[in-house]
């Protein structure tokens, strides 16, 4: 009598008729005299893909993703189906690949699904589609038997049904987390804030990992449970139509009173809010014990250091403090230059910040023991995962004023220039992560953002519309917040936070 497992190899060769929905190249390889290899070498990829997801503290495992050009393997990789090759989705070496060697197919290196060149799409196929579901429960089973110590014949009904059961893996919508926030009276403020954590690969991997159990979180308006909330509907319901998060509604209404009411509140000072309550609701804030770091998730993401350095004319003595740095405050205009009212573009306000700067009020120097006006110069000593910058569009002074001009922002910054390492060799690059923007006056506008997934696609999210979008137009958008990640982390979907570098 055959078991489960020699079940599932053979319904491997098995499968419908060969139907094939908006690609005619697959029909005309599974009709001709290579078909028999084109199905082996997909069997083959299958079981790599799929055996990748098992073996997560084997680095070497993950070598079999790295493209062979640009070496990425954090993030899509296609396999080629007609020879070795390896080539990334980001920076499209599959399609140069495809171009170069006329190689149509290739096979996602997490999903296993087959991808024509050709058509630029992913293809649905029954007899494909047949050996791939297959594939992966044999490979789940392989890996369930082994790690218990089962020998691979001895598995019984039970179990078998219980390993099909517990195997099936969400709708491919759902995986993605790609949907958007219902408006409930004035929180777009709230809505992009929330699309920048769901597409915040570090943030987003540590919710799905169990960073905070909301089923044993006995906190009263806990706002962890909210955002933790959030995630599992995002990444496990197949639903598209826009979320209303009316726990973290009531939740922060309870928490911040300024919150409560159906005003319309500044997106920055939400995210601040929603960083403190994370740190306070944090289950692992006493990962170490150094006074400078906490464990909870947002200061490994966010948290870095700002030097100040106050420097005595008199005997150049250098008084330095060190500060935690959860994001940064922007001046758009330089008011001391000849013209006063130019837009500064990021990298001009990063140096305008970080440029050393004359005292008007005197500071006694503790090493001279005189009263002189000093020079302060600020600098990044330590940098974050994700960079978060406010741009100071927002003015009060004797009438309050918003600055509508947009201002110039780059894909990919290089962080160097502005901290305590500027001659270092090491350059410290980031990429752009997401945009949000304001519409509208001072008193009354209207919130949107721009968010990269994990493919490297910008989508635009207006409350519940998500629309796909392009990196032109984000760089074109007048931002008022932006979100730096580490480069190659942002489409990456295995990370471990850290604190900074």
């Amino acid at each position: 009598m055959l078991s489960e497992e020699a079940r599932l190899e053979i319904n491997l060769d098995r499968g419908l008729s060969p139907q094939v929905f908006g690609c005619p190249h697959v029909k005309q390889l599974l009709a001709s005299a290579s078909k028999d290899i084109a199905i082996r070498s997909y069997k083959q990829a299958c079981r790599v893909a799929f055996q990748l997801r098992h073996r997560d503290h084997d680095i070497s495992a993950f070598e079999v993703r790295r493209c062979r050009t640009c070496c990425d393997l954090l993030t899509s990789t296609f396999l080629c189906l007609q020879c070795p090759f390896v080539g990334c989705r980001r920076l499209r070496h599959g399609e140069a690949h495809h171009s170069d060697s006329g190689h149509m197919f290739g096979v996602d290196s997490r999903t296993a699904h087959m991808y024509c060149f050709v058509c630029r799409d992913y293809i649905f196929n029954h007899l494909l589609e047949n050996i791939r579901i297959n594939t992966e429960r044999l490979v789940i089973k392989r890996a369930a038997l082994n790690k218990n110590g089962v020998k691979k014949d001895a598995i019984t009904k039970e179990d078998a049904a219980l390993v099909e059961m517990n195997a099936k893996m969400p709708p491919c919508r759902a995986q993605s987390g790609l949907r958007g926030f219902q408006n409930m009276g004035a929180t777009c403020f709230m809505s992009v804030i929330l699309q920048s954590f769901i597409h915040n690969p570090i943030i987003r991997n540590d919710f799905l990992c169990g960073g905070h159990n909301s089923k044993t979180c006995t906190r009263e308006n806990c706002l962890s449970c909210c955002i933790d909330e959030i995630f599992t509907e995002f990444f496990s319901s197949p639903s598209t139509t826009g979320f209303g998060p009316a726990n973290l509604l009531t939740t922060a209404w309870k928490t911040q009173k300024s919150l409560a009411g159906y005003s319309e509140q500044d997106a920055h000072e939400f995210l601040q809010f929603v960083v403190d309550q994370l740190h306070r609701t944090s289950d692992r804030q006493a990962l170490s014990q150094q006074s400078d770091y906490c464990g909870c998730i947002v200061h490994r993401t966010f948290c870095g250091q700002l030097q100040s350095d106050i420097i005595c004319p008199n005997c150049n003595n250098v008084t330095v403090t060190v500060d935690p740095l959860m994001d940064l405050s922007l001046e758009l205009r330089d008011r001391k230059s000849a013209n006063a009212s130019r837009i500064l573009s990021l990298q001009e306000c990063l140096e305008k910040f970080t440029s050393p700067e004359r005292l008007e009020t005197k500071y006694n120097c503790s090493f001279c023991s005189t009263r002189q006006e000093v020079t302060k110069q600020l600098k990044i000593k330590r940098l974050p995962l994700v960079l978060s910058i406010q741009l100071k569009r927002f003015e009060h002074s004797l009438k309050s004023n918003k600055i509508d001009d947009h201002v110039p922002f780059p894909v990919e910054i290089d962080m160097t220039p502005y901290t305590t390492r500027e001659r270092s060799k090491k350059r410290y690059t980031y990429e752009l992560l997401g945009v949000v923007c304001h519409q509208g006056k001072i008193n009354t506008g209207h919130y949107t953002c721009s968010m990269k997934n994990r493919e490297g696609l910008w989508f635009n999210f207006d409350d519940a519309m998500v629309t796909l979008s392009s990196e032109k137009q984000v760089l074109a958008s007048r931002a008022y917040l932006l979100f730096y990640i580490v480069k190659d982390l942002a489409t990456s979907d295995s990370i471990t936070p850290s604190n900074g570098y």
